[in-house]
């Protein structure tokens, strides 16, 4: 018998090699996607915690939304040590044995419906956000509307992944009889709908902001801290152009690209829902460098640390040791008031609106004014001594009122 000369098929290799650069891409961007989100979730909940706010109900979703991400990843870290993910499907069998490539058909089904449960907590987890911080009832009915469709298509995509092929087993078993759906198609159509609920919750602020009685200037600054989700959108758009070169014959090398984006865009959401939240640890790190300045400085501090240079107000309470002659010992204390909120409370116009102006002068003793006139005609400058009369600080308030009723009473 004439020998075919082929050599027979060796045992399958105990250990899946890290050998090419796709593995290596692959463990790479999940690191770093479950570390860069972890660290800023938890920067968020110690801004919170400086600024002693409450948690609420977009807190809960983010933090289940960073658990799912971390999910993801490891599923991805399971596909590429134990499945092969990587290599060719006729390598992955004929190295490491059937078995791992059905490993990586398991691993591949549970990653949409993984995906599917993070995008979902993330979303929802900036629409809570919105009604907080725009407690405007046009918002908050958007951000019900919005919600509600994001949970239904968020579910139809998991009983999408779970029903795409019939039976249940043919998912990673093709030696049995059974049909599968158009699974480029449903992936095309899953990522498509999620650029444009994408783009839908980053416009949503845009018209209340737009109606703030602010500079322009300041208007853009807080419409682009609402637009860093613009960066999900671009990766999410970059993913969906990868889509139609898959070949779910070869799934295991010709999806590596698009499994890698698709990691990484629940993970740059999540990130970035964080970043509004943040505000508190840079005014917290400014106050420490005032601190460290003024500790440095040779100029006079009050006992609680307020620096006021040379001047007799010092905030605290306390009472100036040598109050200006006119104001009396007895002069009410200056108070330094701060803000440590980790929100943007913003109020657009609407009908509940009360707003005022107020407007502080200081105006001078009409005797040091007469004085300052006899000094100039004589040539000399003017003697400012800096020293108010009592009532000298007026404040004026104006109220404009719109008529109306408030939401939800």
């Amino acid at each position: 018998m004439a020998s075919t000369g082929a050599p027979p098929p060796g045992p399958p290799e105990p250990t899946i090699p890290i050998e090419n650069g796709r593995q290596i891409a692959m463990i790479v961007t999940s690191t770093l996607a479950i570390i860069v989100p972890t660290a800023l979730v938890g920067l968020r909940f110690w801004a919170g915690r400086i600024a002693n706010r409450r948690l609420d109900a977009s807190d809960a979703c983010i933090f289940a939304a960073l658990v799912f991400t971390i999910g993801l990843h490891v599923d991805m870290y399971v596909m590429v040590l134990l499945g092969g993910f990587g290599f060719h499907v006729v390598d992955i069998i004929q190295r490491f044995g059937m078995d791992t490539l059905v490993l990586f058909l398991k691993g591949i089904l549970a990653f949409p419906i993984i995906w599917n449960f993070t995008i979902c907590f993330s979303k929802l987890s900036v629409l809570f956000m919105y009604a907080s911080v725009i407690p405007a009832q046009a918002m908050i009915t958007s951000c019900r509307v919005v919600g509600l469709f994001i949970i239904l298509w968020n579910t139809g995509g998991i009983l999408g992944a779970l029903l795409l092929c019939r039976p249940f087993a043919f998912n990673w078993d093709k030696t049995m009889s059974g049909t599968c759906g158009d699974q480029r198609l449903f992936y095309i159509w899953l990522g498509g709908i999620n650029v444009v609920v994408e783009a839908v919750i980053l416009l949503m602020p845009v018209p209340f902001i737009y109606g703030l009685q602010m500079e322009t200037f300041k208007k853009l600054v807080v419409i682009g801290l609402f637009s860093v989700g613009w960066m999900t959108c671009a990766v999410t758009i970059y993913r969906q152009a990868t889509l139609p070169h898959l070949y779910f014959e070869d799934m295991t090398y010709t999806g590596v690209l698009a499994t890698i984006f698709t990691g990484i865009e629940p993970s740059v959401a999540l990130s970035l829902a964080c970043v509004p939240f943040l505000r508190p640890l840079t005014r917290a790190h400014r106050r420490q460098q005032q601190q460290h300045g003024k500790a440095g400085a040779g100029h006079s501090t009050g006992s609680d640390g307020s620096q006021y240079g040379g001047s007799t107000l010092r905030s605290g309470g306390g009472k100036s040791k040598a109050p200006p002659s006119g104001l009396g010992g007895n002069r009410a204390p200056f108070k330094e008031l701060t803000d440590d909120s980790s929100e943007i409370q913003l109020q657009p116009l609407g009908s509940d609106q009360l707003k005022y102006e107020a407007e502080v002068s200081r105006q001078e003793r009409e005797e040091e004014e007469h004085d300052d006139d006899e000094e100039r005609e004589k040539g000399r400058g003017p003697q400012t001594s800096g020293e108010l009369t009592a009532g000298a600080i007026v404040v004026k308030k104006s109220w404009n009122v719109v008529p109306g009723t408030r939401p939800g009473s």
